[in-house]
């Protein structure tokens, strides 16, 4: 008899004898649809991951506790600090600066309570601060991404002391 091979993954072997000669009942399932789905969603994850990496503006996301979870290049070039060092952090204690926190705190409570937010979904302006603790002003646009039962906020945010000053020295004019 000769040995048939086949990609399908085997779920079962039954040993079984029919007409007196021993026989093998196998059991498979077609699974193409769920690797071609699996193979898309890599190339997704991939994609999504080159365009959060080559960013040219800060990109952090925070968990429901304000814990940042993700911190892209352009961030740890912006605040001057590499992501293996802000990971699991509170972005607050680190980004917020002091006159600030509180209004963090209540924001993130508010969110968490009502599902608003006055700083979401819109273009502000606001200082953040570095690692070296210099503050400096930022334009950033926060939006909130609902995976399971907890939401994740993600926060655009680009260094704006350059604009910043430009616009002083025409007033100054």
């Amino acid at each position: 008899t000769g040995v048939q091979t086949c990609a399908l993954p085997i779920f079962g072997l039954v040993p079984m004898t029919i007409g007196g000669e021993q026989q093998v009942l196998v059991a498979v399932s077609d699974i193409s649809k769920r690797v071609e789905a699996e193979r898309r969603t890599r190339e997704s994850e991939a994609r999504k991951a080159a365009i959060l990496h080559s960013a040219l503006d800060s990109i952090i996301s925070i968990d429901h506790e304000g814990r940042v979870v993700d911190f892209n290049p352009a961030a740890e070039f912006t605040f001057g600090c590499p992501a293996a060092s802000v990971i699991g952090r509170m972005f607050g204690d680190l980004f917020v600066p002091p006159a600030y926190r509180e209004a963090h705190k209540r924001g993130m409570e508010r969110f968490l309570r009502t599902g608003e937010g006055p700083a979401l979904n819109r273009r502000l302006e606001l200082p953040a601060l570095r690692a070296d603790g210099t503050e400096f002003p930022t334009e950033l646009y926060i939006t909130v991404i609902q995976t399971g039962d907890r939401p994740t906020f993600s926060a655009y945010l680009r260094d704006i002391t350059d604009r910043k000053r430009a616009e002083q020295e025409l007033r100054a004019l």
